[in-house]
C-alpha cells in the first residue's frame, strides 16, 4: 500500500518479502520494523562517496543516494541464517537524477569465495519500483589460483570483455553469477527498493570501480531517453548488450520471495556458499 506521491510515501513490504517491514519515508530511505525484526548495520551512500563514480563529480545534490540495511531478518530466523552462512539485505534508493545521470548504486565485484575459480554469486529481488541491472565482466589475466589470492590480482579491470544489462520489475528475482561486477540503476521518479541474498562470507571489491570512476558505462537521461555513455577511463569496452532472458535465474524459487524461499528450503541455496558446485559456463 502506498500513500501519496508528494507526501511521505509508505510502502508496505510484508506481502512482498515475507517479513513485516515498511518503508515510511522513501525520500529519506527510512524503514520501520516490528519488534521481531533485527538489523545488523545501516549504511548511507552519500554524495561525497558517490562523486568518485558518477559522471559529474561537481554536483551538489542529491546529498543521499541510497541506504543499505544489512542482515535484516526475523529474530526467530537468526540461527537459520547463521547455520547456512547467508545474509539478507534491503536497499532503498530515491528516484531523483544526479545531474543528467540516473541514480545508481556504487557498484562492485565480489571476491573469490573459498574457491579456486568462482567469486560469490548473489540473488537480487525487486520489492518496489523498477531497475536496470548492469553487469560487466573483466578480462582474466591469470587462471592459476594461489591460496589467499584475490580476484583483484587475477583480472585486468581496465579491459571489459562483456557488458550487458537487464530490465527488472517489481517481483523479479535475478541471479548475479560469479565473475561479474554489477550496478543497479533507478530510472523512475519513484523509489527503488530491492533485497539481496548472499553469503555472509562474501567480500565486496570496490577498488577497481573507484579507480576507473564508475562502471564501463554511465546511464544518462537525454531528450527524455535513456542513453549509454562510455566511461573513457577504461581501455577496452565492448558494445552494450541487452538481455531478455537469464538462465541462471532458474536456480531460485520464483513462487515465493527470496526470504521465504530460503527459510522454507535453505538447502536450495547451498550454491551461494559453494559456487563451484554449479557449472556456470554450461548453465546458461
Amino acid at each position: 500500500m502506498i500513500y501519496g506521491e508528494k507526501e511521505k510515501m509508505i510502502v508496505y513490504l510484508k506481502t512482498i518479502n515475507g517479513i513485516k517491514v515498511q518503508c515510511t519515508d522513501t525520500e529519506n530511505k527510512l524503514l520501520q520494523l516490528n519488534n521481531d525484526i533485527s538489523i545488523h548495520k545501516i549504511l548511507d551512500r552519500n554524495l561525497e562517496e558517490m562523486k568518485h563514480v558518477i559522471l559529474n563529480n561537481q554536483l551538489l545534490y542529491p546529498k543521499l543516494f541510497y541506504t543499505e540495511y544489512f542482515h535484516i531478518l526475523k529474530n526467530d530466523h537468526k540461527d537459520l541464517f547463521k547455520e547456512h552462512g547467508l545474509r539478507h539485505d534491503i536497499t532503498i534508493m530515491s528516484g531523483n537524477l544526479a545531474g543528467i545521470e540516473f541514480m545508481k548504486t556504487y557498484g562492485h565485484y565480489h571476491d573469490l569465495l573459498n574457491s579456486k575459480r568462482n567469486t560469490a554469486p548473489e540473488v537480487i529481488e525487486i520489492l518496489y519500483g523498477q531497475a536496470l541491472i548492469l553487469l560487466q565482466k573483466p578480462k582474466m589475466v591469470s587462471s592459476k589460483y594461489a591460496l589467499g589470492q584475490s580476484l583483484e590480482s587475477m583480472c585486468d579491470f581496465s579491459h571489459i570483455e562483456e557488458f550487458t544489462y537487464f530490465k527488472l520489475n517489481k517481483g523479479d528475482v535475478f541471479v548475479i553469477p560469479p565473475g561479474y561486477g554489477h550496478i543497479l540503476i533507478n530510472q523512475k521518479p519513484g523509489a527503488l527498493i530491492f533485497s539481496s541474498l548472499i553469503s555472509s562470507r562474501a567480500k565486496s571489491l570496490y577498488k577497481s570501480i573507484f579507480d576507473f570512476r564508475g562502471g564501463a558505462y554511465y546511464i544518462i537521461k537525454k531528450n527524455a531517453k535513456q542513453v549509454f555513455v562510455q566511461n573513457p577511463n577504461y581501455k577496452n569496452v565492448p558494445k552494450v548488450k541487452k538481455q531478455r532472458k537469464w538462465a541462471y535465474s532458474n536456480l531460485v524459487d520464483k513462487k515465493d520471495p527470496i526470504y521465504l524461499s530460503f527459510v522454507n528450503d535453505p538447502k536450495r541455496y547451498h550454491w551461494l556458499n559453494d559456487p563451484d558446485s554449479i557449472n556456470w559456463e554450461n548453465f546458461a
